[in-house]
């Protein structure tokens, strides 16, 4: 099925609505890849993606790959917030952790509210 998504730009924000499965690392690459085209012909540096509607079925392995691929791909200048729901299965914390300690600027959350404010906040 893959990700689906909706995007809207304000000011100087991508806000992203992701729904759908995530089933492979190849659907989290499109969609990565997608969206950072998005922030590259707009001009943007910051981004809070909202995947808690996102279901998943990926492993540590997956994760691992998913990471290594961000940190390929991903500019160090973009800061990304992503909220996923806190029952998700996805390794939130081993993600997150793969990605900041090979210095991308991507921070996992389950609300709103705190992934806005590391947002702008820093």
């Amino acid at each position: 099925m893959g990700i689906q998504y909706k995007s809207k730009i304000e000011g100087d924000i991508l806000y992203v609505t992701a729904s759908g499965s995530d089933e492979s690392p190849a659907d989290v690459e499109e969609y990565t890849s997608a969206l950072l085209k998005i922030c590259l012909e707009n001009g943007i540096k910051l981004a809070l993606c909202d995947e808690t509607a996102v279901t998943t079925s990926l492993n540590t392995l997956d994760t691992y790959d998913i990471g290594m691929f961000l940190s390929k791909t991903i500019p160090t200048w973009l800061k990304i917030a992503i909220v996923f729901d806190p029952d998700t299965s996805f390794d939130l914390r081993f993600f997150e952790s793969l990605v900041v300690n090979r210095g991308q600027q991507i921070k996992i959350f389950t609300d709103t509210d705190s992934a806005m404010t590391w947002l702008i906040g820093q």
